[in-house]
């Protein structure tokens, strides 16, 4: 990462004031007013490593779609009261795997507990481990959701839903 001398600047001074607000915090704080005083560019990392990468909007749109198909599942869960979709093991929301699928979970988790978006979801963290799949989800949702191009999804019935839950 570059950082120009201005947002040195600017920088130390954040971090003195942080280093002030927070007590417990200003060893850490004082060690980067260190680093960015001296410009010791190979430690830049620290500053912005509690920092994200960009979720490529792409993968945003597939958990919005995979958690939009599974309103529409819980919707004929409630319909029809199917033994053969509620016995699923995919009728609930599984996650995603918290090791290799991160970045997905915690958008699932944001959309869920800060956005209260897909509230129905609510009611699985339990279940779900809080989204944590513990095992790779990523591709069965993507067939999930081919399965489900043909298909109205408001107005599937468990024949439907069958198909998509076992894509």
């Amino acid at each position: 990462m570059e950082i120009s001398k201005k947002d040195r600047v600017m920088l130390i001074n954040q971090y003195r004031i942080l280093a002030l607000l927070d007590e417990n915090e200003a060893s850490h704080y004082n060690e980067l007013i260190q680093i960015l005083e001296n410009g010791y560019s190979k430690f830049y990392s620290l500053i912005d490593q509690w920092v994200s990468d960009d979720m490529p909007e792409e993968e945003g749109e597939l958990v919005l779609n995979i958690l939009t198909l599974y309103r529409a599942i819980d919707s004929v869960k409630s319909k029809f009261k199917s033994e053969e979709v509620t016995q699923n093991p995919y009728s609930i929301f599984p996650g995603f795997d918290g090791n290799n699928e991160t970045e997905y979970m915690s958008f699932a988790r944001f959309l869920v507990k800060e956005q209260g978006k897909f509230r129905e979801q609510e009611r699985y963290l339990k279940d779900n481990d809080d989204m944590n799949s513990h095992s790779p989800m990523v591709n069965k949702y993507k067939r999930m959701i081919e399965k489900s191009k043909n298909i109205d999804i408001w107005e599937m019935g468990v024949k439907e839903a069958l198909s998509i839950l076992n894509a």
